[in-house]
């Protein structure tokens, strides 16, 4: 029975971690950085991720849960497509995008 848990467990980790988890501001920069075909003000991960942990807060702060979402999603969709997407303007919301 344990073990049976145990497996189950470790085969849906992976899988919700995708579905439900918020990237980090961090690995969001992270990814923002590598692709060469995005221009950015920002040129430190570590200032491109207090900006986004700013914004984050303030949302959070504010009980803006609709902008708090938005700004997940597109924490995700930079996160999960590729850079020329990116460039391209796929994640981009005029409202959100401190980048």
């Amino acid at each position: 029975m344990v073990t049976n848990l145990l497996k189950i467990g470790l085969l849906t980790a992976p899988l919700m971690a995708l579905i439900g988890c918020e990237p980090s501001c961090k690995k969001t920069c992270k990814k923002l950085l590598e692709c060469d075909d995005i221009e950015t003000a920002r040129t430190e991960v570590e200032e491109c991720q207090a900006s986004c942990e700013i914004q984050q807060d303030l949302f959070d702060d504010w009980e803006a849960t609709d902008e708090r979402e938005r700004f997940k999603e597109l924490k995700q969709c930079i996160r999960t497509n590729e850079c020329a997407d990116i460039a391209s303007g796929t994640c981009y919301d005029e409202e959100l995008y401190i980048w």
